[in-house]
């Protein structure tokens, strides 16, 4: 008998895989050795004996990943450096999310804090094309004010969370066109904005920031609001 069904597994997770399975254990290896922010220097015999397979295979292996665009290489001495690259980071963090998903309970919500800072007026001008705005009233629920509320993730905790942010499914906001441009598309999240004012958080495919910014967007100018100023600490609770 089938315990569970399709409609009992979890969906709040994105699971667009590209990754094949046979790759996954040199990419674990990888981030363990440190390879998630500089390269390391590792040879296929020791790749091989890490995950228990044959020079032949793991060679095999490494140069899959590197022509699939998971791992950089780099030559020094006729010794190779490894290191993970952002593609290769993103299926990790997918799978991570799906191994949390199975073995702990998904929070409901996430809370993340960050330092306000003045932007470049880029979240105004977007927020006002009609393309963004009539999405953001149907499927938000409402028209936002012209402006996002930019902050600095300045620990390491919140901005793990802004990276997984990325994995959840969210509220798709697609991608448009007007005459000039192709805009791109967004995932949104409901939040409430220092226990006060409802809002969202937008993770936009086409920013200028990194994952070191949250941005948030909300009915109202919460800076005035809560009478707020650059350098303020800020709270958002975030819904998954």
């Amino acid at each position: 008998m089938i315990i569970n069904s399709l409609k009992d597994e979890p969906k709040n997770i994105d699971r667009a895989w590209e990754l094949k399975v046979a790759h996954i254990p040199i990419l674990v290896e990888l981030l363990l050795l440190g390879a998630k922010d500089t390269p390391v220097k590792i040879s296929t015999i020791e790749i091989s004996k890490r995950i228990g397979k044959s020079q032949q295979l793991a060679s095999k292996h490494i140069l899959e990943l590197e022509s699939e665009g998971y791992i950089e290489r780099f030559k020094s001495n006729r010794q190779y450096s490894i290191k993970l690259t952002e593609k290769g980071l993103n299926q990790l963090m997918k799978l991570y999310l799906t191994l949390k998903e199975v073995f702990e309970a998904i929070p409901q919500t996430i809370e993340i804090e960050g330092e306000l800072f003045s932007g470049i007026g880029e979240g105004s001008y977007y927020v006002s094309l009609e393309g963004y705005r009539r999405q953001f009233i149907n499927k938000l629920g409402f028209d936002p004010y012209l402006g996002t509320l930019n902050l600095r993730l300045t620990s390491q905790k919140d901005r793990k969370l802004r990276r997984e942010l990325e994995h959840y499914l969210g509220i798709r906001i697609d991608s448009f066109k007007d005459e000039h441009r192709t805009y791109g598309g967004a995932k949104c999240f409901m939040a409430v904005i220092s226990d006060r004012i409802k809002g969202a958080v937008g993770i936009f495919e086409r920013t200028h920031y990194d994952d070191s910014v949250l941005e948030v967007i909300s009915p109202i100018n919460i800076r005035k609001e809560l009478n707020l100023k650059d350098g303020d600490k800020v709270k958002v609770k975030i819904f998954l």
